[in-house]
């Protein structure tokens, strides 16, 4: 029996055909004849393209008119071909280890009648550097480059129902593999065997490869943010913080968890109350048509009022959506923060992490990841937003 050498892509032809539209109507609307698209979350948005070597440059050429073009490393054109059945973007110009990137990109560019064209080039790409971007304009002198940050993602912000139906089953996975690691834990296990558990259930229950590894960490040491395991035993009166992203289809739902061995100190039971204040106001008081800034507030006040305002050090949620390494989450796209006055629509996935961080105690929250509805919010696990004490 043959093996086919790539699965289909996550969503039909014509999904991603209406996300280009779309782009090239924004295209039209600044007056730009191509994009030059090189954040990997972007590029899978518009094509249904991925590896798991994004951290390597690679451009997604998109002509206002005509067919786009990648630039990619030589090895990364296997994926091009493998996905050409399936893909609306099939041409690629293969790259050498030994060529340069940026170089192979100007001549084509050149070669396409576009080295005198208004391009879209994406300044806030993590794997776009300052250097390849002056290397860029010093070759195509040329050129007028217009800085496209944000056009893309903006595009990503409201999710379509099939991508929503991704989100779900992520959440399932999430919330399957935080129960393992809750299942394994007992005196003297290592907070690495968690982390192993988490994992290994996440992976069982269908989930991809994710964008970031989990954050496993115990005790005082939970105050460190994303502190994860370094093979330390768990000891009775000790809490867990457990936190995983469950990923399918490159989307994303993480939660966060804590686990304590016996019954906790006082001072983690009043941090947990604070944390299911904050997060209890935001589901109750959350709704779309308000400011990011008004939906973090709530959430704000609700934890100020049980006295931790100062332990809350970050911003309410952050948006959900695909991720690929090294983060799990889509702040680029969308956040639930102070002075944020872009308005929450139906349809936004936010990570709401009401998270209390004392410094010699450590860290606790009890997050919920969840849909922005038309009538209020729907959520993205089954797990009881509480703590989990063994």
């Amino acid at each position: 029996m043959k093996t086919e050498t790539h699965e289909a892509l996550p969503f039909p032809d014509t999904e991603y055909q209406a996300r280009v539209e779309k782009i090239r109507t924004r295209m039209r609307d600044r007056g730009l004849d191509v994009l030059l698209i090189c954040v990997p979350q972007n590029y899978y948005y518009l094509t249904g393209f991925i590896t798991g070597c994004a951290h390597s440059l690679m451009f997604l050429v998109l002509p206002l008119k005509g067919d786009p073009l990648w630039i990619t490393r030589k090895t990364e054109m296997s994926n091009v071909r493998a996905l050409a059945p399936h893909m609306w973007a099939k041409r690629g110009i293969g790259v050498a280890d030994s060529e340069d990137t940026i170089a192979v990109l100007a001549h084509s560019l050149r070669d396409m009648g576009l080295d005198r064209a208004r391009l879209g080039i994406e300044k806030a790409a993590l794997f776009f550097t300052i250097a390849q971007y002056e290397q860029l304009t010093a070759l195509i002198p040329d050129a007028a480059f217009h800085d496209i940050t944000g056009l893309i993602e903006h595009e990503r912000r409201v999710k379509s129902p099939r991508e929503l139906d991704h989100m779900r089953k992520a959440g399932g996975i999430a919330s399957r593999a935080v129960e393992a690691g809750y299942e394994a834990l007992q005196e003297g296990v290592a907070d690495s065997d968690l982390a192993a558990a988490m994992l290994s259930r996440a992976i069982r229950e269908g989930g991809d490869r994710m964008g970031m590894l989990p954050f496993v960490s115990a005790g005082s040491r939970s105050y460190c943010a994303h502190a994860s395991w370094i093979g330390a035993r768990i000891g009775r009166g000790e809490i867990v913080n457990a936190e995983l992203a469950g990923a399918y289809k490159a989307y994303h739902v993480p939660i966060f968890r804590v686990f304590s061995l016996g019954q906790p100190s006082d001072e983690i039971l009043r941090m947990q109350a604070a944390s299911e204040a904050g997060l209890h106001a935001g589901l109750d008081g959350i709704r779309a048509g308000m400011t990011s800034h008004e939906a973090d507030t709530i959430v704000r006040r609700a934890i100020e009022k049980q006295g931790y305002g100062e332990n809350f050090v970050v911003r309410a949620a952050y948006g959900l959506g695909v991720a690929i390494a090294p983060g799990w989450g889509e702040p680029a796209v969308m956040q639930i923060m102070p002075e944020d006055q872009r308005v929450l629509e139906s349809g936004m996935c936010f990570h709401l992490v009401p998270a209390i961080y004392v410094e010699g105690i450590g860290c606790v929250c009890c997050s919920m990841p969840l849909i922005i509805t038309e009538t209020g919010i729907e959520r993205l696990t089954d797990l009881k937003p509480e703590l989990l004490v063994k």
